[in-house]
């Protein structure tokens, strides 16, 4: 049998804190940001090992230590009683290189020579210990008070200056936290191009902060500056634009408070330091919620009036535009926001979001067929937050529900079945297979006092009490699902065509016949209302006492006389069944 328990570990985020905080994963580290705490990490070292550190910023690989310049001065001009002698300082230092992770530690100690290297046959010898991991050294020397410049690398820990010129145009790396205090930590995280991007702190809400290119946890920068080092910059558009989100596509989005704006490459059409261009695209500003990208296209919820909106590229406008995708159901978003949302793409592209009341909506996405729409999924108790999780074929969502006192975390069913009996169209449901069968459904103590239904070998089987735990079917079975019942309800809107009189809307309408179309279906009702409702053919050759078999195909019905200025169709499935309808078809009498 096997066993399991709940893995905890210390987190420095209290409870109140968790909605705001932002994360971004790279392999087995999270990156999490946040107002109140500087930057941290969740290392997973293995199923029993995770922790929690805060982010050190720097090159992992240690600069060499022990840096010393010794001048060698054969040469004083002594023929010329030393007038063509005039020795300088030179400062040196040195840094380690990794060419296999492409890291440069920050510059050694830096130690002067005094030396007239314009002389033949003077030099300054250079010697330090190497670094762990290092590959090759660079070494750089200013001049008097100048930058340092490169002047030559070396695989050794020895290095010989005859008066080499400097490069003022590449200089050592320095060491930079731009987060090292409270009122400068980020709240917002994301990658984009082998960059680990933060934004919006307390001091400055508008700015954006970029590690160097390959090196996340390393925001040092030279003197000058190089397209490969750590880069800073501030969205200005004539508001406060703070920096809610940040999203990764084919370019960075930076999603603020008042208006969208995309961060690009310049010729080379990739982001660095020394090269990039931000532009305002619209002035709708987005909220806290973490964005979703689906395919091509980011979903975001407004600052302002609850919606949801897209952003996706347009070819005719050549900038990012935004679509309104609850236009046609804005009654379930009026008066509320969304507190976490998921995207489950297989099997089905659905998006799952919770409502500020504890409600689930659902919506569809299928942008290539250009279907999409949102419905509003109600149960007894209130859904707080929702995850999507990878299992082999399915993205399967999670939820923590309260109910009745209890806060649950439950699973949304499998949408791939072979069998009627596999299937699960309960709530806060469990599942059992017995050998040999049986009747008695026990573990059901999070129903306690419950009245509810179960689907039995594909059986239904309703008006179950939930006592001490458990219950007792009426006879026994194999495979059982046992939950809370819900209704599915399917409703067209009322059918407006054009005719040789004209079009149909509120004229008198008649429906006599209805087709509904289905796959692996039963149970439905239909009818003109959900005051007529009758069943749909259930049966057709199956063996007696065996369950309905699954319908496929065309379902006709002749519908109840009701006059009314549209004709609907209402489908209704009340028993724990699979329901899938890919269509309805009318056939109304019209009067003038």
């Amino acid at each position: 049998m096997s066993v399991a328990r709940i893995y905890r570990t210390g987190s420095p985020f209290n409870g109140a804190e968790l909605a705001e905080v932002d994360f971004e994963q790279s392999a087995n580290v999270m990156y999490l940001a946040h107002l109140n705490h500087a930057p941290t990490k969740l290392t997973r070292a293995s199923h029993t090992d995770w922790t929690f550190a805060g982010v050190t910023f720097g090159p992992t690989l240690a600069a060499p230590t022990g840096l010393s310049a010794i001048e060698t001065v054969p040469n004083t001009d002594a023929a010329n009683s030393g007038n063509a002698y005039f020795p300088q300082d030179a400062t040196y230092v040195v840094t380690a290189v990794d060419d296999v992770s492409g890291q440069e530690s920050r510059a050694s100690t830096g130690d002067v020579a005094h030396n007239d290297l314009s002389l033949k046959r003077n030099y300054n010898s250079l010697s330090w210990t190497g670094s762990a991991g290092a590959t090759r050294y660079r070494i750089y020397k200013a001049d008097n008070t100048q930058e340092f410049g490169y002047i030559g690398a070396t695989a050794a820990t020895t290095f010989v200056d005859d008066n080499i010129g400097p490069d003022y145009s590449d200089g050592p790396p320095v060491g930079d936290n731009p987060f090292a205090a409270i009122g400068d930590y980020p709240s917002t995280v994301t990658f984009f191009e082998q960059r680990l991007l933060w934004a919006r702190t307390a001091n400055h809400p508008n700015a954006i902060w970029g590690s160097r290119s390959g090196s996340f946890e390393n925001m040092d920068v030279s003197r000058p500056i190089k397209a490969s080092d750590a880069l800073t910059f501030a969205l200005v558009a004539g508001r406060v634009n703070a920096v809610n989100q940040l999203v990764s596509m084919n370019n960075l989005l930076a999603l603020t408070s008042d208006a969208i704006f995309k961060i690009e490459g310049g010729q080379n059409g990739y982001i660095s330091a020394t090269d990039f261009a931000v532009r305002r695209q619209n002035g709708r500003g987005a909220s806290r919620l973490s964005p979703l990208v689906v395919d091509s296209v980011c979903f975001y919820q407004t600052s302002i009036g609850n919606g949801v909106r897209t952003l996706g590229y347009q070819f005719q406008t050549d900038s990012i535009d935004s679509n309104d995708v609850t236009i046609f159901s804005p009654h379930l978003f009026r008066g509320f926001d969304i507190v976490s949302w998921a995207y489950a793409q297989e099997p089905r592209s659905l998006i799952w979001a919770v409502r500020s009341d504890g409600r689930l909506l659902c919506f569809t996405w299928e942008q290539e067929q250009q279907v999409w729409g949102w419905t509003i999924c109600e149960t007894d108790g209130l859904v707080e937050s929702i995850c999507v999780v990878s299992e082999g074929s399915e993205d399967r969502l999670y939820l923590t529900v309260r109910r009745g006192g209890k806060l649950l975390i439950e699973r949304m069913a499998a949408a791939r079945w072979s069998q009627v009996e596999d299937s699960c169209f309960l709530d806060s449901a469990v599942s059992y297979l017995f050998d040999p069968p049986a009747r008695v459904l026990r573990n059901l103590d999070h129903l306690e006092g419950r009245a509810i239904a179960a689907l039995a070998d594909g059986n239904v089987v309703s008006g179950l009490m939930v006592s001490g735990g458990k219950v007792t079917l009426p006879f026994d079975a194999t495979k059982v699902c046992a939950g809370l019942p819900y209704c599915a309800t399917i409703e067209t809107l009322p059918l407006a065509t054009q005719a040789q009189q004209g079009w149909t809307v509120a004229k008198p309408q008649t429906q006599a016949k209805a087709v509904v179309r289905v796959i692996d279906s039963r149970g439905l009702k239909a009818g003109p209302d959900e005051a007529s409702l009758e069943p749909l053919r259930a049966r057709s050759s199956e063996p007696p006492g065996a369950p309905n078999a699954l319908k496929n195909g065309l379902l006709e019905t002749w519908l109840r006389p009701a006059i009314n200025g549209g004709a609907r169709l209402v489908v209704r499935s009340d028993d724990p069944l699979p329901m899938t309808v890919t269509g309805v078809y009318l056939d109304p009498a019209v009067s003038e």
